[in-house]
């Protein structure tokens, strides 16, 4: 059966005014539609406007007509819903991973999938200030590299970075190409992070989207490699990789939200009493957890492991010399 190129631009047109003008609060009559096709000069009758609305529901665009008693139209099913949009917005403001740019280009995508009405209803949009933002406008390439690479085992070649206190790029190897394995991608504290393998020194390492450049694929295909993500996290604090350790907190029962908040809910709880619990929690020992332990230094006293008691101890004496008042 030979396709009719007048349906399908009309078709195609109807799709696009009702995704812009439509949602539930926002109807749109038969008349107004047959208006709104010839404004962008497409003649239609009412038959093939709902010849193009049942291909549009066929190939998975939802409209709905609302008949009320002095009201009648249609809207088009939106896939986000406003507080939705807003939620996946917000987290993409957060990601300091993210440049400026990019982030407020990808908001607008957000934005796009709302009618106009919708987007206008959304709090004003405010970006996380640029100087918390990375300046490296290559981080969603290196993530559409990582995932394409991980799903075909190949290797990626790509340059490392740190920044200098002026905030300029020093690029670690002396700018030698990086060439490694990904296995995974994660984020962590609004960060995007590669898990990738050295098959040099045969170990796992996380490596910052945000840090890399020149991300290109290789020629070099791997053989399948074992990455147990779960027991990956184990190994890790926030990012940093170290030795998975059984660590014993007695904490005060306010902090029970913070320590499910931290480690999860699947927890060894051995003691509870009217004001304090104690908790075993599997965790790789490392500046961060540490970091973290201190932020609460007065609440949460440390049981075991006598290394973690040891690393506290000896951060007490440095501070103390440091601080003394002479």
């Amino acid at each position: 059966m030979k396709k009719n190129p007048l349906h399908a631009e009309r078709t195609l047109t109807l799709l696009n005014i009702l995704k812009e003008e439509t949602d539930p609060d926002h109807l749109l009559s038969m008349t107004d539609l047959l208006l709104r096709l010839q404004e962008k000069g497409i003649t239609a009758e009412r038959k093939s406007v709902y010849d193009s609305l049942k291909a549009l529901n066929r190939a998975g665009f939802e409209t709905v007509l609302v008949r009320k008693k002095y009201l009648q139209g249609y809207y088009l099913c939106h896939p986000f819903s406003p507080a939705e949009i807003l939620i996946l917005r917000d987290l993409l403001v957060q990601s300091v991973s993210l440049s400026k740019e990019e982030t407020e280009r990808i908001a607008g995508l957000l934005e796009g999938l709302l009618s106009r009405a919708q987007a206008a209803s959304l709090p004003s949009f405010r970006s996380t200030p640029a100087d918390q933002k990375t300046d490296n406008s290559e981080v969603i390439s290196v993530l559409e590299h990582a995932i394409r690479a991980i799903g075909e085992q190949r290797y990626l070649d790509f340059r490392y970075y740190d920044l200098s206190v002026t905030r300029t790029r020093h690029y670690r190897r002396n700018a030698r190409l990086y060439h490694l394995l990904p296995v995974a991608v994660m984020s962590e504290l609004s960060r995007f992070y590669i898990v990738f393998y050295s098959p040099k020194y045969g170990n796992f390492a996380n490596y910052r989207a945000d840090r890399m450049s020149g991300v290109a694929f290789s020629d070099e295909i791997s053989d399948p490699v074992l990455f147990d993500e779960e027991a990956w996290q184990r190994h890790t604090f926030q990012m940093y990789a170290g030795q998975p350790s059984t660590i014993t907190l007695e904490c005060p029962l306010s902090l029970i939200s913070q320590i499910y908040d931290q480690f999860g809910k699947n927890l060894i709880i051995s003691r509870l009493s009217d004001s304090s619990f104690t908790v075993h929690v599997r965790s790789a020992l490392t500046p961060p957890l540490v970091s973290w332990i201190l932020t609460f230094y007065r609440e949460i006293t440390v049981i075991s492991p006598r290394e973690l008691i040891d690393e506290l101890l000896n951060i007490s004496e440095v501070l103390e010399k440091k601080y003394r008042v002479k």
